[in-house]
């Protein structure tokens, strides 16, 4: 029989991900719209977050089975999320394992083409740095020239 496995999110990684993000929120979400402008109500000062009706888990960074996920929850390196289906780290250190945020396939492209709000923050803030250019002045094309003809 094989193990579950459990979803694991790191410590600063969105876990959830609501459509009221885009427009039209649904009947929690409009209530709590003045929480979010910066007038928050009694519940939201006092910490209880809300739970958006439409609002569905984003892919994880990775998985682990289920006696490593209650091993980091014992050691207190993670706690359990969304009714205890998910973890997510509480410390902030790069892990080295390979992730959904590593892998840019044509999934992905297209998500940025259409729109998808948290792939293309992912693009514009982690692949959105320039690119590393070689400047080569005219001196050193003519003398690697003149060098290739001396020796042939």
């Amino acid at each position: 029989m094989s193990q579950l496995l459990i979803p694991v999110y790191r410590m600063h990684q969105p876990t959830l991900v609501s459509p009221c993000l885009l427009g039209e929120p649904c009947r929690i979400c409009a209530i709590h719209a003045h929480c979010v402008a910066g007038h928050p109500c009694k519940g939201c000062r006092k910490g209880k977050a809300y739970e958006c009706e439409r609002a569905y888990p984003t892919p994880p960074a990775f998985v682990v089975k289920v006696t490593a996920a209650v091993q980091l929850v014992r050691d207190g390196v993670a706690n359990f999320i969304h009714r205890n289906s998910a973890l997510q780290l509480n410390f902030a250190r790069l892990t080295h394992l390979r992730d959904v945020s590593c892998k840019v396939n044509g999934y992905v492209i297209w998500q940025y083409v259409i729109g998808v709000r948290c792939v293309q923050i992912a693009v514009e803030l982690a692949w959105g740095k320039p690119l590393a250019t070689v400047e080569i002045s005219v001196v050193e094309v003519e003398n690697r020239a003149q060098s290739v003809q001396c020796s042939a």
